[in-house]
């Protein structure tokens, strides 16, 4: 009777620290997290509804972008998007025994518009959280709303972008971020970025190759703990794969597995 009145306490205790675990913290987004998650002024596809909704007024013609999240818990994510909208859903489970389950549901919906045409030198976007999660069978939900604003301004030396961000801003299960981004994109496929929030700080580098390849890598620093991310994505026709390798000083690296398709 001690020993199952022990695994009891545990198995409570984990499920009180999963709790505090959110599918939309951990990650998602290949090519982003290829750059350390360092993306909210670089969006422009189907991961905008994660890091910036105003980046789907970039969005040209229908793309589908999936991310499978794999190391020391599982998740996935799959969202499309046409111009200036957009939709996702995502799911996160793990299991610590019989009735002792976690599991979360997030879906998501956005709409990014072009403010120029307005008079104003910046694309805008509003997205919205729902998340829902279940622990050993009891379940709670949250709302979340996103709002961004994306600007582009030409240079000699290429495009810079500023972009600013409201993420989670929250009606529980939620937690509000703040974010201010920018980045560099050269005409010769390099590019830099660099985000600034209340939860991270990320920089991340990458290099197009004609189109058919990006390398990329990125440094993330999150509650005193600096990691190294590591990206590649390569594009056949319409389709494209992505990687994403993400270490931690602690725990074992995870892994990100994205397949995504363009029309």
């Amino acid at each position: 009777m001690r020993r199952i009145f022990l695994a009891f306490w545990v198995a409570m205790a984990s499920a009180g620290a999963w709790a505090q675990v959110s599918l939309f913290d951990l990650g998602l987004g290949t090519r982003a997290m290829g750059l350390g998650g360092a993306y909210a002024a670089l969006a422009e596809d189907a991961e905008g509804l994660l890091y910036n909704p105003a980046g789907l007024a970039k969005v040209r013609g229908i793309v589908v972008d999936s991310t499978i999240l794999a190391g020391w818990v599982g998740a996935g994510y799959v969202g499309a998007a046409l111009p200036s909208l957009g939709a996702g859903i995502g799911y996160l489970g793990t299991s610590a025994g019989e009735n002792l389950g976690f599991s979360q549901l997030g879906l998501l919906a956005g709409f990014g518009l072009d403010l120029r045409t307005f008079g104003f030198p910046v694309l805008g976007g509003i997205g919205l959280r729902f998340q829902s999660t279940n622990i050993a069978g009891e379940s709670a939900t949250g709302f979340g709303i996103d709002v961004g604003v994306l600007g582009s301004f030409p240079s000699p030396f290429g495009e810079i972008r500023a972009a600013l961000v409201l993420r989670e801003l929250a009606f529980g299960g939620l937690s509000t971020e703040f974010v201010l981004a920018g980045a560099w994109v050269s005409p010769f496929g390099l590019s830099a970025a660099l985000d600034l929030t209340s939860e991270y700080i990320a920089l991340g580098v990458g290099w197009a190759l004609l189109g058919m390849a990006e390398v990329r890598a990125g440094l993330r620093q999150e509650g005193g703990v600096f990691r190294v991310a590591l990206g590649l994505g390569v594009r056949f026709g319409n389709y494209k794969v992505d990687y994403a390798l993400l270490t931690h000083p602690l725990l074992s690296p995870s892994h990100r597995f994205g397949f995504g398709l363009r029309f």
